[in-house]
């Protein structure tokens, strides 16, 4: 989901997060910022997002583990 308005994605954001609470689902987000492009490089939105999904998870797979 792309959101112009950062106001307005925090409170999808907020409204997904209180909705994937108790379901199997996970909400992960990231702000793209004009002002710092250099520092949003595929592979630091990737690892970001990556980061938010296993923070949820009751283990790390093992596969994670092993690549980090």
């Amino acid at each position: 989901m792309l959101l112009r308005n950062r106001g307005a994605s925090s409170l999808v954001i907020d409204t997904l997060c209180d909705w994937a609470m108790g379901r199997n689902a996970v909400v992960a987000f990231f702000y793209f910022d004009f002002a710092a492009q250099k520092e949003q490089s595929p592979t630091t939105v990737l690892s970001s997002l990556l980061k938010q999904v296993v923070g949820k998870l009751e283990t790390v797979p093992g596969k994670i583990v092993e690549i980090f």
